[in-house]
């Protein structure tokens, strides 16, 4: 017991010392501490000088970016309006291609179209469509009324509507023929057609149709329909027989007697 006091008092006079080496311990963890604030600041200090050099030269790049920008964009609208021109000079070279062969299309279609309108017809003709065929000779005659194929043209169209037994718009047709082509040599058969058309109108036509028949027996005696109209005028004209008168006998010759000496 008088031992543990003995240490007990020992302890306590070096308890002040203790004291002073903690206090000097916690001053060196301090400075330390001091010193890697220092040198922490020092790099951030370094590092914020680095930044703002950085900083300096993205904002220089930065400026010659937005030059560089200007001139791109300056650029760019110069290359708009050459483009600009560019297209309008285009559309203008392509718009007088387009009205060039649009021309040349209607040229082609304007000398095809008169022959391919007049032999749609005439093949109707042929396959006794009359009424399409005179729809299509109507047609070619009005959009050409003076093209190379209008005689017969005209003519054919006579044929349709006289097969159809349109007699007045028939003899019209043939009439057209003989007042525009009167060198035709479509005459003869235009004024036996004609002829025969008005023949059967209601009204009496019979001396204007012989007019016109014994017209081809006088002007074109030896054509086919020369023949044809002479047997119509027989019909319509028949000749009289003439009274039958007895023949004088011829006078006897008279035998004289032979004189005797």
């Amino acid at each position: 017991m008088r031992n543990f006091l003995k240490l007990a008092a020992g302890l306590a006079a070096f308890a002040p010392l203790w004291g002073c080496v903690a206090t000097q311990q916690d001053m060196l963890q301090m400075q330390s501490q001091m010193d890697d604030l220092n040198t922490n600041i020092s790099n951030m200090q370094k590092n914020q000088a680095d930044l703002a050099l950085k900083i300096d030269s993205l904002s220089t790049s930065l400026n010659i970016f937005s030059e560089n920008l200007k001139d791109i964009t300056s650029q760019m609208a110069r290359l708009s309006g050459r483009l600009d021109e560019l297209d309008s000079m285009m559309n203008k070279r392509v718009n007088a291609i387009g009205a060039t062969i649009k021309k040349q299309q209607e040229d082609v279609e304007s000398a095809l179209l008169p022959s391919k309108l007049y032999n749609d017809a005439y093949n109707a003709f042929l396959n006794n469509s009359f009424d399409g065929a005179a729809a299509g000779f109507k047609s070619y005659l009005a959009k050409f009324p003076g093209g190379d194929l209008a005689e017969n043209a005209y003519y054919y169209l006579g044929e349709s509507l006289y097969l159809k037994e349109k007699w007045q718009d028939a003899a019209l047709s043939y009439a057209t023929i003989l007042d525009k082509f009167p060198q035709s040599q479509r005459i003869p058969a235009a004024r036996l057609k004609y002829a025969l058309s008005i023949l059967r109108f209601p009204e009496d036509k019979k001396a204007e149709a012989l007019k016109y028949l014994e017209s081809i027996t006088r002007d074109y005696p030896r054509s086919q329909e020369a023949g044809t109209a002479k047997a119509y005028i027989a019909k319509l004209r028949p000749v009289k027989a003439e009274t039958a008168r007895p023949r004088p006998e011829p006078a006897k010759n008279k035998i004289k007697p032979l004189k005797t000496r």
